[in-house]
């Protein structure tokens, strides 16, 4: 595709950009409802013990993918897109990081560098899944590539990753690139946010319901997001290359997936699933991503993935950039 061609469908998707106010309460409040309510279902089952237990571990997929979604909607205020307005978009994006245990101007200055440099191999490791060429890991001593190797592996992505980063990693990030005043406050008011709203689950229900409720919702949610994330840019012809050639609307096309899954699911993971999107123009809101999508052929003559293909996705670790691939360690 040639620049003008370029031009004008970046033109085209920013058409839909514009925000409804109406429309982002509403699935705010959607979410949050059915989100709080899935809690509330596994809180009864949790009181009710013996067979109320089903209650506890039937809700709990419900409530985990509910979590990832108000963690989308909070990356939609990040970018400036959920609300019209600048200060509500920040406002309720500090919130939900309550929830998302997510501290919303730390994350929000690397998820730009995300967007900033997607799929340019010489700007990488800053808000994205560390990720190296397979040059690069075969020159490497064997500690460290057992190190890599066990960062990669799908057990680690799944079951440790969201535990140390969500848990962890996002309640003192030292490495912290952007350093700031405004980002430290942010971050240490988001910890004591997640305290006092621990406690009061822990004051209204006891601590049985932090131990099974609030830990399994806040797992399950960081793993679907986790999960989700990496998908859409770990996948066997995605987008890397060096300065010198890579194309900001190149790794937007090609370097961010399309996923189709069924509505309900779309619906879900707030659209992101149209991540491609999303990357070429992030000023569109989620809940507008399925209208652009459907009004502009172009987005729809890539690669379409599907929950079938998710599962590949995690067996990718490396670029190879002879024959400008992902492959897997063997």
């Amino acid at each position: 595709m040639d620049i003008q061609a370029q031009r004008d469908l970046i033109k085209r998707i920013n058409a839909f950009s514009e925000s409804s106010t109406s429309t982002a309460l509403r699935e705010l409040g959607l979410t949050l409802g059915l989100f709080f309510a899935f809690c509330g279902i596994m809180l009864y089952g949790l009181h009710l013990g013996g067979w109320g237990y089903v209650l506890l571990l039937l809700p709990l997929p419900f409530a985990g993918i509910l979590q990832t979604r108000l963690f989308t909607i909070q990356h939609d205020c990040g970018h400036g897109a959920y609300f019209p307005s600048k200060r509500v978009n920040d406002v309720v994006g500090t919130l939900l990081g309550v929830l998302t245990l997510t501290p919303y101007y730390y994350w929000r200055k690397n998820h730009s560098a995300h967007h900033a440099y997607s799929g340019n191999l010489d700007h990488r490791g800053i808000g994205d899944v560390d990720t190296l060429t397979l040059r690069e890991y075969e020159a490497l001593p064997p500690f460290k590539k057992f190190t890599y190797r066990f960062y990669r592996h799908p057990l680690f992505i799944l079951l440790a990753a969201p535990v140390l980063l969500f848990g962890f990693k996002h309640r003192l990030p030292l490495d912290n690139p952007y350093p700031s005043l405004k980002t430290w406050v942010n971050i240490m008011l988001t910890n004591a946010g997640i305290a006092a709203f621990i406690t009061g689950v822990v004051l209204a229900f006891g601590w049985p319901a932090f131990f099974f409720v609030y830990i399994p919702v806040w797992w399950a949610g960081s793993t679907f997001g986790v999960a989700g994330f990496y998908i859409q840019h770990q996948y066997e012809d995605t987008y890397w290359h060096r300065s010198e050639d890579w194309s900001y609307f190149n790794a937007g096309l090609l370097g961010s997936s399309y996923f189709e899954f069924p509505k309900i699911i779309n619906w879900l993971v707030n659209h992101i699933n149209l991540h491609h999107i999303h990357h070429l123009s992030f000023r569109v809101p989620s809940y507008r991503l399925r209208e652009c999508f459907d009004a502009i052929p172009e987005l729809q003559n890539v690669p379409k993935r599907t929950l079938a293909d998710a599962p590949k996705c995690f067996t990718l670790a490396l670029w190879d950039e002879d024959n400008k691939k992902m492959v897997g360690f063997h």
